[in-house]
């Protein structure tokens, strides 16, 4: 199998010349699509760098990309051209094709489109070859075990991807979703933090709380966290909240029955 990392020199290309080394490229676009975790990620850009990078460094007429949420549907989530676009969106709402197959099987798929009608995906074939489409290689986007999308290259002129565009359109799948696990990482991670950040507030609402009520209350420490927590659970309160009304004046916690008497009923 071709390394897709140290591909054969540069050929002519119907995306037009190359103004960079093929190598220089393929590294660019794969720092590009790693360039995930900042605060303001946009997804939909993101997949249309995807189909960008794939006209740019494979030999193919358009690019498509789709996605499927958690036991959700493929959906189209970026694509290179129109034209493409419309093929794209007649092959989901036939439920027929090479990317449809991809994504169910798990495995790359190529076609070939011809003037004679296709047995095998007869709606599609016909639907891409008066779109001017010769082939499709259709690669899955795999999260580990899991395939969460598919990348959708169509050529134009005949004959069947070279393997040394399959393997890196296979390396572009997979910088996909190593970007996506990434951000997705990171999101877990901000959500997180801030439940962290949330509980550290509140524990510092409860500590003010409780020191409010020794002082007031001569009571120890312990003993005003029972009582703080006591009132929140008969109540149906949220502690913080309980804590903050107190710091904060809005309402005042009854004193503790004296050592003897009986405390009065709620």
């Amino acid at each position: 199998m071709s390394n897709p990392f140290v591909p054969p020199p540069d050929r002519p290309s119907v995306n037009g010349p190359s103004r960079l080394p093929r190598e220089a490229r393929i590294t660019a676009a794969l720092i590009n699509l790693a360039d995930t975790l900042v605060d303001d990620f946009d997804p939909a850009e993101f997949f249309y760098r995807v189909a960008e990078h794939c006209m740019e460094l494979l030999d193919i007429g358009d690019a498509g990309v789709m996605l499927a949420a958690p036991s959700g549907p493929l959906r189209l989530v970026a694509a290179s051209s129109e034209r493409v676009r419309l093929v794209e969106l007649f092959e989901l709402d036939a439920s027929e094709g090479p990317c449809h197959s991809a994504f169910h099987q798990s495995a790359p798929i190529d076609h070939i489109i011809g003037a004679a009608l296709s047995p095998r995906w007869p709606r599609f074939s016909a639907r891409a070859h008066r779109s001017g489409y010769t082939s499709v290689h259709a690669t899955p986007i795999r999260l580990r075990t899991e395939t969460i999308g598919v990348l959708n290259l169509f050529q134009r002129t005949p004959g069947p991807l070279q393997q040394a565009d399959r393997d890196l359109a296979r390396a572009l799948a997979d910088a996909t979703a190593i970007s996506l696990l990434q951000q997705t990482t990171l999101d877990q991670h901000r959500t997180v933090r801030a439940q962290l950040q949330s509980a550290l507030n509140s524990r510092t609402a409860i500590e003010q709380a409780k020191g409010f009520l020794c002082a007031r209350h001569a009571v120890d420490p312990d003993t005003a966290f029972h009582r703080l927590r006591a009132h929140a659970r008969h109540h149906h309160l949220l502690l913080v909240d309980l804590a903050r009304d107190i710091v904060n004046g809005n309402f005042v916690l009854p004193p503790p029955p004296e050592a003897g008497t009986a405390p009065a009923k709620p």
